[in-house]
């Protein structure tokens, strides 16, 4: 969705967490099948501390076709750990990060057998001394999530120029 809801993390102030399990389920045909379409489109998750946003994927695809998608002998893996590095200055948080972990992976390839994950995270806590508070978005204009440039609709804009363009002609 996109919604901002609030995540089941527990993070406390310059608390580093080495691991920490959030929780234990076993996943069903249906729900496995969402996340492999979900991993298969790309999804990604976004997070916000202190208005820092983080993003991560949900997954990883192995030796998938460029055209053909899913062949024979491809994986579909979810990373269930996510490991969030949060940087301070001054007492202020000034950087949030967040990785996943590809060695705690697991392989939902086939999703007609129930599979069991468990979700972690784990918290680490850095002095980030040459970052002051003021210049906290600075590190965002190098993000690979966010586009590099706004990009313009020409197409877009010239087509309803000349859609006005035709309909005052007519008009008059």
């Amino acid at each position: 969705g996109d919604r901002r809801e609030t995540a089941p993390f527990e993070i406390t102030f310059k608390d580093n967490i080495e691991w920490r399990q959030l929780c234990k389920t076993t996943l069903g045909p249906d729900e496995l099948e969402s996340f492999k379409n979900a991993i298969h489109n790309s999804y990604f998750f976004e997070m916000f501390v202190e208005d820092l946003p983080m993003w991560g994927y949900i997954g990883d695809v192995s030796d998938e076709d460029v055209l053909l998608g899913e062949v024979e002998g491809s994986k579909t893996y979810l990373f269930p750990h996510l490991h969030f590095k949060i940087g301070t200055n001054e007492g202020n948080i000034v950087s949030a990060a967040v990785t996943t972990d590809s060695d705690r992976r697991v392989d939902i390839t086939n999703t007609h057998k129930p599979t069991e994950v468990q979700f972690s995270y784990s918290v680490d806590w850095v002095w980030e001394k040459d970052l002051p508070w003021k210049s906290r978005m600075s590190r965002y204009h190098d993000s690979r999530f966010l586009p590099n440039s706004f990009e313009i609709h020409w197409l877009s804009i010239i087509n309803s120029f000349v859609l006005v363009l035709l309909l005052t002609a007519f008009l008059t």
